[in-house]
């Protein structure tokens, strides 16, 4: 970077001095990690529900078949560490959502986009807007992505733009698949803006929406803004997001169920894989327990509290084994 002759020590200065958080360590998240990671960002938090499967592997390049059934943040920080022993990793196995949000993503400077669902894009949009922290959008399926930066006070919001967007569930990843090389594309493009947004530079797609097409290889741009009455980041006022005590169950592209408590736990996995392995088959890792009950199903704990529930049929079915487990480790 120092060679460019518009970037300077200073320049490199801000950038190690900056935190940036990545929502989402998939398809998206993979290549902006490893990008943020060998540039040199100076914190990188990484939020994701999720654990490694082997289908991830072609289009997630942070993960080798090692890291299957891990915890994704774990398996991340561990190997963007040896690629960077310089910049600092921060875990939280957790799913982000409108009433955590605001506590998950503070502290940082910049948010990168690796979601895949517009609720969970919502409640980042609804955070960064409260916390003032510029948020770097960026979705992509198939051969299309769309990206655009919204920085509070300067530009609309997601909200501005996307509206009342709803996931079409015809049209994900786990059904349309998406190409890893527009993945690529499309994080590249989120790391130059946290470039620009880290060194005091006027980010490209403030107030622009971008949208590529890696079949044909189009890049265009749009001219967007920010609405008056947006209820998001008009100044109208903003009701408060009241906190759940519910756990909060999400299927997830594997045909798989994410497990969220109501708060962030610090589990001792250790201990737990003790008690658990009296009743079940235990698999510690270290960063993860995988308990497999007698019909097949399979539960990974995460130390947070979180889990993923697999081979059952309905959400129902994951709370209820998820609840199941933790009565016996009560």
């Amino acid at each position: 970077m120092l060679a460019l002759k518009d970037f300077s020590e200073n320049d490199m200065k801000s950038i190690m001095n900056t935190t940036v958080t990545v929502v989402g360590a998939g398809g998206l998240g993979s290549p902006a990690l490893r990008l943020l990671t060998a540039i040199g960002f100076g914190k990188v938090r990484i939020i994701d529900r999720d654990i490694v499967e082997l289908s991830n592997i072609q289009r997630q390049t942070i993960y080798n078949t090692k890291d299957i059934g891990e915890p994704k943040v774990e398996a991340a920080s561990t190997n963007l560490k040896m690629m960077n022993p310089n910049v600092e990793f921060d875990q939280l196995c957790v799913s982000i959502r409108e009433d955590n949000a605001i506590d998950l993503l503070r502290g940082t400077d910049i948010i990168l986009d690796g979601l895949d669902s517009f609720k969970a894009r919502r409640a980042v949009n609804r955070a960064s807007q409260e916390l003032g922290i510029p948020y770097i959008f960026a979705g992509a399926v198939e051969y299309y992505a769309n990206l655009s930066t919204f920085v509070p006070g300067k530009t609309g919001c997601l909200n501005c733009l996307m509206g009342g967007a709803e996931d079409n569930p015809e049209n994900t990843c786990s059904q349309v698949g998406v190409t890893p090389t527009l993945l690529s594309l499309a994080a590249a493009v989120e790391v130059n803006e946290a470039i620009k947004l880290a060194t005091g530079r006027e980010p490209t797609l403030g107030n622009r929406l971008m949208t590529i097409d890696s079949g044909s290889l189009t890049f265009d741009f749009f001219d967007i803004g920010k609405l008056d009455d947006c209820p998001v980041c008009s100044n109208l006022g903003q009701s408060a997001i009241a906190k759940t005590d519910e756990i909060v169950v999400t299927q997830l592209c594997s045909q798989s169920y994410n497990i969220s408590p109501p708060r962030i736990e610090s589990l001792n996995l250790e201990k737990l894989a003790q008690k658990l392995d009296q009743s079940y088959s235990v698999k510690t890792t270290g960063r993860a327990i995988l308990v497999t009950l007698a019909k097949g199903e399979k539960i990974t704990l995460m130390a947070t509290g979180s889990a993923i529930v697999k081979g059952v049929e309905t959400a129902d079915d994951a709370i209820r084994l998820y609840e199941l487990i933790l009565n016996e480790i009560a």
